[in-house]
């Protein structure tokens, strides 16, 4: 009745020993099988990714950096393109929706819009909301820069006074 406890606490100290991506030949990155960060979460059981969490974490790093295209591996972090259709982040040459596989639905959206487009009137309409909303908040903060002045106390002493 006690041996068995024991073989699974002796299996839990030898995963911790072994990394748990490991590298696909000596000197040679991690392979993680795969650019999508919730695929490679789903794969690794809740007691390892308490165990591991750095290495967990090494993973999600570099996987978010990753090119989202299947099997490109061009790191996206200086540069990439964030798709607006299916929000996935891509390389450059991945980026257009007709190459990574959301040309269909692009092309539904210009359809839509050239068929559909906006009255002339609700564009200008929305231009002014716009401005408005500017000035406002332009006026809020001066209001707010013209109350600090009359106080003549800076942030820190007013907060203290309080």
């Amino acid at each position: 009745h006690i041996d068995k406890p024991k073989p699974k606490e002796a299996a839990s100290c030898s995963a911790d020993s072994e990394p748990l991506f490991p590298p696909a030949k000596p000197g040679k990155p991690a392979d993680y099988g795969t650019n999508n960060t919730l695929e490679l979460l789903e794969r690794i059981p809740s007691q390892i990714v308490d165990l591991k969490l750095d290495e967990v974490l090494t993973a999600v790093k570099t996987v978010d950096n990753l090119c989202d295209f299947a099997r490109c591996k061009t790191k996206t972090s200086l540069m990439g393109q964030d798709c607006e259709l299916c929000k996935k982040r891509f390389c450059f040459k991945h980026g257009l929706p007709e190459v990574h596989g959301c040309g269909m639905e692009k092309k539904r959206e210009a359809r839509k819009e050239f068929l559909n487009p906006k009255p002339l009137k609700t564009i200008r309409h929305e231009e002014e909301l716009k401005n408005a909303k500017k000035k406002l908040n332009e006026k809020l903060k001066n209001m707010q820069v013209g109350r600090m002045q009359k106080t003549g106390a800076p942030d820190g002493m007013k907060k203290n006074k309080k």
